[in-house]
């Protein structure tokens, strides 16, 4: 790894929802999903007729995909394919080729960032979290996957990526010299991030709850290493809990209008909780949300409480619990209070002992790419020999759903 020290340390996970990946202080956000294009003439008409101002990369992707010798459309822009393919299914990689067109994707839309403050990416080292219940075998195959398709240069393995924006016509062909990736179970960047800054680069047993769209996972950390035989992905999330406050709206209002659950899960992280219902009015679902939140956070810690069992009788304590994902905002106070009363913590053990990532200077959507990123600057520092920077401070995130931030 001759030039390793040029090498970009990069972080990345495919959420079942969104997708994220993570350089420096940037971050780009896009919806989990891939479809098949519009025909080359319909591509056309659509661009004609196309009236949104915002002719950005990150909304207007397709990247090329060798494997099916064709175009597909990535994340936002996806909303003008037929059929619909979503890299996770129940919280699990549906397949290799889309997850390795979600890795082109990433690291494309980083480098557009990057381009425009005159940083391309030339050298990437990247880290990268897979679901939990594929196992250490899964790792190796999707690991195995990624260098078969690498290009061999001079001894370099290069990444060649493809990709058009759809609302201008423009393709761009980007080179990416691969200097190596390092993966590992998906919530474990959490994990990584806490230990950089929290812990100050000490070892404390922690339990991570990654709280997505469709799925949660839990994985302990033991002795700094993943508990694979505890390790989890649980097909229940935050879908689970706007499903049933859609259904409750709809029979509640005399079946006269169904609320997507989608215009449910919109109004949550602005902690709106009124929403208008045609022929009925406005209806208030705060207490409908609070009770669901406190069965799920119920649900969890059950099952959270069933693996402190089995480590305690192989010795091992939890130091720190931490929850992470979308869902955190509505479920981290709740399942807080659950860990507190099964284990008979006060109010100011608990709130030290559950950590939450804001805290932490990361929103908890993003807790786990800004982990990969460090794992991979981890790596790149012991290959140069030199002590790993701990820091991180994100500045900029560029979502397919709205401007940057």
């Amino acid at each position: 790894m001759s030039d390793m020290k040029f090498c970009i340390p990069v972080g990345g996970e495919l959420g079942t929802s969104t997708s994220k990946f993570c350089c420096d202080d940037k971050i780009v956000v896009f919806s989990s999903v891939v479809g098949s294009p519009l025909s080359e003439s319909m591509e056309k008409s659509w661009r004609l007729m196309n009236r949104s101002p915002d002719k950005r990369w990150i909304r207007n992707l397709a990247v090329f995909d060798e494997s099916r010798n064709s175009w597909r459309y990535v994340g936002a822009m996806t909303r003008n394919s037929e059929k619909l393919n979503w890299f996770t299914h129940k919280g699990l990689i549906r397949n290799f080729e889309d997850a390795f067109l979600a890795i082109k994707a990433g690291l494309f839309l980083l480098n557009v960032e990057r381009e425009k403050e005159g940083k391309p990416m030339k050298n990437v080292g990247l880290g990268f979290g897979i679901t939990v219940r594929h196992g250490e075998n899964i790792l190796e195959k999707f690991f195995s996957y990624i260098k078969e398709r690498l290009v061999d240069r001079n001894g370099h393995k290069m990444l060649q990526i493809k990709a058009k924006n759809v609302a201008t016509d423009e393709i761009k062909d980007v080179e990416i010299q691969l200097d190596f990736s390092v993966m590992q179970y998906q919530a474990y960047g959490a994990y990584m991030a806490i230990l950089f800054s929290k812990y100050n680069m000490n070892v404390y047993n922690t339990y991570v709850i990654d709280i997505g769209h469709g799925t949660w996972i839990k994985l302990p950390i033991i002795n700094n290493e993943a508990d694979i035989n505890l390790s989890d992905s649980v097909a229940e999330g935050m879908y689970t809990i706007t499903k049933n406050i859609s259904e409750i709206i709809f029979e509640t209002s005399e079946q006269k209008f169904k609320i997507p659950e989608q215009r449910v899960m919109e109004r949550l992280p602005l902690k709106e909780y009124k929403i208008d219902v045609p022929g009925v009015g406005v209806y208030d679902f705060s207490k409908l949300l609070e009770q669901e939140s406190r069965d799920m956070a119920h649900r969890i810690v059950e099952k959270i409480s069933s693996d402190i069992v089995t480590l305690s009788n192989r010795g091992e304590t939890i130091d720190y619990f931490t929850v992470i994902g979308g869902g955190a905002h509505s479920l981290f106070d709740t399942i807080k209070e659950e860990l507190g009363t099964f284990y008979g913590w006060s109010k100011e053990t608990a709130n030290e002992r559950v950590i939450n990532p804001a805290t932490l200077g990361v929103d908890p959507r993003f807790i786990n790419c800004v982990g990969f990123m460090l794992l991979a600057r981890d790596q790149v520092a012991l290959e140069l020999g030199k002590d790993v920077d701990p820091s991180f401070k994100i500045n900029h995130v560029t979502s397919d759903a709205g401007e940057a931030t």
